[in-house]
């Protein structure tokens, strides 16, 4: 090869990593706009997190740290309101390529829901289903590798019966949120997983406030 053809052709490959480099930077720089952008929306959701009753940041980045140390990725979720978990939960799916199906009953927390989820550009990441989660749950196809139970308090028990076994993947993890300050109305629940001969239950709290029953089903040798 002719040193000018040498030069050319090294030259070319240099443009190519130049290129290849700062689509990287450019790439890593609407990451972090993208990062800012949600950061701001939960902070402004969290202002008013009394009216719709969600988790607290804590408890919303457990979420999403379980979601993805579990690398799950068909996750359920009853109770919406305005899509805060929603939104950890789903942040963590774009990693794991994951969906997520979220019930509410509420129409207007289903449209703020929405229009959170598409402000958050993670819209894409999930299903909206509006109605009664006793009637909606029974209806899914499943199955799930992650349920996150944070609706009518005290019937947990029945979630849990629409779900397993059939609906429920070997592994999966089930999430039920105020498992500490409302564990009286959660007993039946709480005493039967606890017993389950299948399930390995735990209580998690990130704020030592309140916290989550949480419960893995263990995979078959």
């Amino acid at each position: 090869m002719k040193r000018r053809d040498l030069l050319a052709t090294a030259a070319g490959g240099l443009g190519w990593l130049v290129n290849q480099a700062l689509a990287k930077v450019q790439e890593a720089a609407s990451l972090r706009e993208k990062e800012k952008a949600i950061d701001q929306l939960l902070r402004e959701m969290e202002a008013v997190r009394g009216r719709f009753s969600n988790v607290p940041r804590t408890d919303g980045q457990f979420l999403n740290m379980l979601v993805k140390i579990s690398r799950s990725r068909r996750v359920l979720e009853v109770g919406t309101s305005n899509g805060y978990s929603a939104i950890w939960l789903c942040m963590a799916l774009e990693e794991t390529d994951g969906h997520l199906t979220t019930i509410e009953i509420d129409p207007e927390r289903v449209k703020l829901a929405k229009g959170n989820l598409k402000r958050a550009g993670l819209d894409h990441r999930v299903t909206f289903l509006e109605g009664d989660a006793h009637k909606v749950v029974p209806t899914l196809e499943g199955p799930f590798d992650f349920v996150f139970l944070d609706a009518d308090k005290g019937r947990e028990h029945d979630y849990f019966g629409y779900l397993y076994p059939k609906k429920l993947l070997p592994g999966a993890l089930i999430l039920v949120h105020n498992a500490t300050r409302m564990s009286r109305a959660m007993q039946r629940y709480l005493n039967m997983i606890n017993a389950h001969p299948e399930f390995d239950t735990l209580m998690v709290s990130t704020t030592l406030d309140d916290g989550f029953a949480v419960s893995y089903w263990r995979r078959k040798k």
